[in-house]
C-alpha cells in the first residue's frame, strides 16, 4: 500500500511539473512570435522611411543643444553596439541561472515586442532629417515591393547593427539601441540577486554609456534617446504593475488583464518581490 500511494504521488508530482513546463515553454514561444512579428515589421518601416528620406539639401540637421556641444566621434557607434551585446551577455547569463527563466523570456519578448511595435509607428509618422552630416544615406525612393522586402530581410538578418554592416537612415524617433540598452538594464536590476550589486552597476554603466555613443557618433538625436530611455522605462513598470494590481473592467486596462491572465496565471512562478506586492 506504502509502495502504490509513494508510486502515485510521484507520478502526480511528474505530470504536474511536466504540464507547468510546457505550459511555460508555450508561453515563451507566443512572446517570441509576438517580437518576431514586431521586428520584422519594424525592419519594414525602416527600409519604408529611409526611402521617403527628406532631402539632405533642403533639410539640414535640426538643432540639437547636446550634439551641438559634443565632439563628433565616428567610432561611437560601433562602441554602443558593443555596451549592447556585453548587456545581452549579462543578461543570458542572469536567465541561465534563474529559477524561473522561462517566466523572464516571455517577459521580455512581450515587453520588447510592444516597444518595437511601438518605434515602427513612431517612425512611419514622423521622418526627420539626417542628425549625422558625414553619414552616407541611400534612398531609393523608386523601388518595387520586391526590392524593399529584399533589403528588409538583409536589414532583418543583420539585426540592425552597424557592426555586421547595416546601413540605415530615417528612422530616428525613437531609438531603437537605447530601447534594448535600457529594457535590458532593467530586466538585470529587477531579477538579477539582491547580493550582485555590482552586476547592476555595470549594466546601468553599459546603458548609460551606449546612449552617451549613439549621441558622440549623431545615430540620434537628444529626443530620441531620452524618449527610448522613457518609453522603455515606462512599459516596463506598466507591465509589472498590471502583474499585481487587481482587475478592472475599464478600458483600456481590461485588455491589458486579458493578456497577463494568460501569462502571469500561475502565482508560484512569481518572483518574491510580486508575492509581496500582491498581500
Amino acid at each position: 500500500m506504502a509502495a502504490t500511494y509513494l508510486e502515485e504521488q510521484y507520478t502526480s508530482f511528474i505530470t504536474k511539473n511536466i504540464s507547468r513546463n510546457t505550459e511555460a515553454i508555450r508561453k515563451v514561444i507566443i512572446g517570441f512570435l509576438y517580437l518576431l512579428s514586431a521586428h520584422i515589421c519594424s525592419c519594414v518601416a525602416i527600409v519604408y522611411v529611409n526611402d521617403r528620406l527628406p532631402d539632405r539639401k533642403k533639410h539640414p540637421p535640426l538643432p540639437d543643444l547636446i550634439l551641438d556641444h559634443l565632439p563628433y566621434v565616428p567610432w561611437a557607434g560601433q562602441a554602443s553596439e558593443y555596451c549592447l551585446a556585453l548587456e545581452m551577455v549579462i543578461w543570458i547569463g542572469m536567465v541561465s541561472f534563474h529559477k524561473q527563466r522561462l517566466q523572464i523570456i516571455h517577459r521580455l519578448c512581450l515587453i520588447a515586442g510592444t516597444l518595437y511595435w511601438l518605434r515602427c509607428a513612431c517612425i512611419l509618422v514622423t521622418s526627420l532629417p539626417v542628425p549625422d552630416v558625414n553619414k552616407k544615406c541611400f534612398p531609393f525612393p523608386k523601388a518595387d515591393t520586391w526590392n524593399k522586402l529584399q533589403r528588409a530581410f538583409d536589414l532583418y538578418s543583420r539585426f540592425g547593427l552597424k557592426v555586421v554592416g547595416a546601413q540605415t537612415c530615417g528612422d530616428y524617433i525613437f531609438s531603437g539601441h537605447t530601447t534594448l540598452l535600457t529594457v535590458l538594464n532593467l530586466f538585470v536590476n529587477e531579477y538579477a540577486p539582491r547580493s550582485r550589486c555590482f552586476v547592476r552597476g555595470i549594466t546601468w554603466s553599459l546603458n548609460t554609456s551606449g546612449m552617451v555613443f549613439i549621441l558622440l557618433c549623431r545615430g540620434h538625436y537628444t529626443i530620441d534617446v531620452l524618449l527610448a530611455f522613457y518609453i522603455s522605462y515606462q512599459i516596463f513598470t506598466s507591465y509589472h504593475y498590471c502583474i499585481v494590481k487587481e482587475r478592472t473592467s475599464s478600458l483600456p486596462w481590461k485588455c491589458v488583464d486579458y493578456v497577463t491572465e494568460y501569462f502571469e496565471n500561475s502565482k508560484e512562478t512569481l518572483p518574491e518581490f510580486e508575492k509581496k506586492s500582491d498581500v
